[in-house]
């Protein structure tokens, strides 16, 4: 019976509960990381559309979030584990997935505006150092080139699209 605490069912043998409620625990998780993959792609697919380069270190913001949000998962499953003295269902575990859910949802929903606004800001940095040196626009020129090339945002491929 699912209504059966996970610790009272584990010592008396009764593992239909214990799995069903792993059970209900990994669907949690694989809902959470197919939010991430939603992310991800909407990320990549709104920089191709602005023609920002994907990079490493974007994805390997990807990965760090993952450890993080497994970390949460985690610690909120040995929470679940031990309130299933007094709880007989996963609600720790759940709450923590809803809210990472919520987070990747409102991370694909922010992220055109996000990028679109970044890029405008940078874009109104460099007029404005252009500006403060016009009369000598070359070495207005070479700060902003120096900028990009400090930012890793120079590009010297002639594929440039």
């Amino acid at each position: 019976m699912i209504k059966t605490l996970v610790i009272k069912s584990l010592l008396s043998g009764d593992f239909d509960a214990a799995y069903i409620k792993l059970g209900i625990i990994l669907i949690m998780w694989g809902i959470v990381i197919i939010a991430m993959i939603i992310d991800l792609i909407a990320g990549v697919h709104k920089a191709k559309q602005l023609g920002i380069e994907s990079s490493s270190f974007g994805f390997s913001r990807t990965v760090t979030k993952f450890v993080r949000y497994f970390g949460a998962l985690v610690f909120a499953l040995l929470i679940d584990v031990l309130m299933s003295l007094f709880v007989g269902m996963p609600y720790v575990s759940a709450i923590v997935a809803i809210f990472l859910v919520f987070i990747e949802g409102k991370s694909v929903l922010e992220k055109a505006d996000q990028k679109v606004r970044r890029r405008a800001t940078e874009n109104i940095n460099d007029l404005l150092i252009l500006f403060e040196n016009k009369d000598d626009l070359v070495k207005g020129l070479a700060q902003l080139l120096k900028k990009q090339r400090e930012n890793g945002n120079f590009d010297t491929s002639e594929n440039s699209e």
